[in-house]
């Protein structure tokens, strides 16, 4: 470009091209940037103003974990490999569908549900034991978590209602 005068413009060189150009040909540009206006210039993209949508990752009804008792004891009588029916120090308070977890001779634990109430100390097994357990191997016990919770949601997700009928509100 020759350039020549021009009352009240000035000669700019172009921030993307080069070229020297009238300022009255440029344009500012969003970054900030001094450019031609017909072939440089080009309007922000929209993706530069998409905002994000807050999304709410909150559990809407919480409850503490349930503590599960454990307790300990030990093999009364030797344990063989396929016994189902299984003596122990104390079994005192079991119930169907404790769990017992036995320390075997080979290192590792049997872990199994109980059938039945225990009887005399002797507690029947859903599984059979796959190794022997020698007399005095430890022995833990879990009693069965069976809470149930008689809640139900309102059509509108903003309460629980108990069977009694008391509302409960869920944040």
């Amino acid at each position: 470009m020759k350039t020549s005068y021009k009352l009240g413009d000035w000669v700019v060189i172009c921030d993307r091209c080069g070229h020297k150009r009238y300022a009255s040909t440029c344009r500012h540009t969003w970054d900030e940037l001094f450019v031609c206006a017909d072939t440089c210039w080009e309007p922000r993209h929209p993706q530069d103003f998409v905002v994000g949508v807050p999304d709410n990752q909150s559990v809407p009804i919480a409850r503490p974990d349930a503590e599960i008792p454990t307790y300990e004891t030990t093999v009364f009588k030797a344990a063989v490999r396929h016994d189902v029916v299984i003596q122990l120090d104390a079994a005192d308070g079991l119930e169907a569908d404790d769990f017992i977890g036995i320390a075997m001779d080979n290192g590792a634990m049997h872990w199994t549900g109980i059938t039945a109430d225990t009887t005399d100390d002797s507690v029947r097994l859903k599984t059979a034991m796959p190794h022997k357990a020698a007399a005095g191997s430890q022995v833990f016990l879990q009693r069965a978590v069976t809470q149930t919770y008689n809640y139900l949601l309102s059509t509108e997700n903003e309460y629980l209602v108990t069977t009694e009928g008391e509302r409960i509100i869920v944040l």
